[in-house]
This record gives C-alpha cells, structure tokens and sequence, in this order.
C-alpha cells in the first residue's frame, strides 16, 4: 500500500510544478505579447514599405519612358520648351523681358506687378498673372505686342485697357495697362 505521507508530497510536488508552470506559462505570455504585438506591427510597416517601393519603381518605369520620348526631341527642341516654360518663375528674367520689348518698340515701361500663386504644385505647370503699365502710342503698343508674342518666354496677353490723354505741354499722351499671364514649372 502506498505510504499516505509519500502520496501527500508527490501531490504538493504535483501542485507545486503545476503552479510553477501555471506562473512560467503566465509570465511568458506577458513577456512574448508585447514582442509578438512589435512583430505584427513591424509586419504591417514592412508591407507598406514593399507597396511603396512597387509604386515608386511604377513611377520610376513611367519617367523613364518620358525620359525616352524626350531623349527622342532634338537638344535644340529640349532648351526651346525649358526657355518657354522654365523651372522657375524667375521675376527678374520677367521684367527685364518686358523691359527690353518696351525699350524696342518705344515704349515706356512705368511698372510691372506679378499676382504670383499662393501654392505651386512641384512639376505641374502653373500660371502666374503680369500686370504692365505702359506709356507709348498705338502703333508702339501693336509692336509691343508683337514682341510679346515672339518673346522666347511663352507669355499670354489676356486684355489690355486703353488710357488717353494729355501731357502739360499739350502732347497726347497714351497709357496701357496690359494684363498678361506667364507659365513656369511650380517651383518660385
């Protein structure tokens, strides 16, 4: 028969273990939760990140086909389009146009005001709006005009407003106030 003092302690050991492993079991749970949270985490950042990477390659397939077709057209062509629509809104590069037409074409150029956009999207091209007051006469203007539309620069007139009158000395005198719109590539 078994020995009731023997069977008491194998039971207490039983329990024991049991209580242990129960304790072991438990705190491992709590140690490898957080770490197996970290993983499913860093497994959603990983799949983001391989979705990113198969959209940028989409894009960087896609410029190197626009790369192609510009590689395509002429280097004559290439520097005629960047001078017509350049990178930047380049202001200076503006008025001393406007300024070198006016001076050919006998105009007087009393100043030059830019409504440039709030935000410029990068790469899109945008539009930036050219006041122009000007002093001359008619067929100056028409001139002016003309050199507006040869200009390397692709500029835009939209309307023109017509002042006339005289000076003190009893000379008609012709005041034009041009509005005019410029295109660059979204960066100021």
């Amino acid at each position: 028969m078994a020995n009731p003092v023997q069977n008491k302690s194998k039971f207490r050991f039983s329990l024991l273990a049991l209580v242990l492993f129960i304790a072991a079991f438990a705190g491992a749970w709590f140690y490898v939760k957080p770490l197996w949270d970290e993983v499913s985490v860093l497994n959603q950042a990983r799949a983001q990140a391989h979705e990113q990477k198969d959209q940028l390659n989409d894009q960087l397939q896609e410029l190197q086909l626009l790369q192609q077709d510009l590689n395509l057209t002429s280097e004559v062509s290439r520097e005629t389009t960047l001078t017509a629509i350049p990178e930047k809104l380049e202001q200076d590069k503006l008025i001393n146009d406007l300024s070198d037409i006016a001076e050919k074409n006998d105009m007087v150029l009393n100043g030059v005001n830019f409504g440039v956009p709030t935000a410029g999207v990068e790469g899109e091209i945008t539009k930036v709006s050219i006041n122009a007051n000007l002093n001359g006469n008619e067929s100056s203007l028409v001139n002016f005009l003309k050199g507006v539309e040869t200009n390397s620069r692709k500029l835009l007139v939209n309307n023109i407003t017509v002042q006339i009158g005289e000076t003190d000395l009893g000379l008609s005198r012709v005041n034009f106030n041009v509005n005019m719109e410029a295109y660059y590539q979204g960066t100021i």
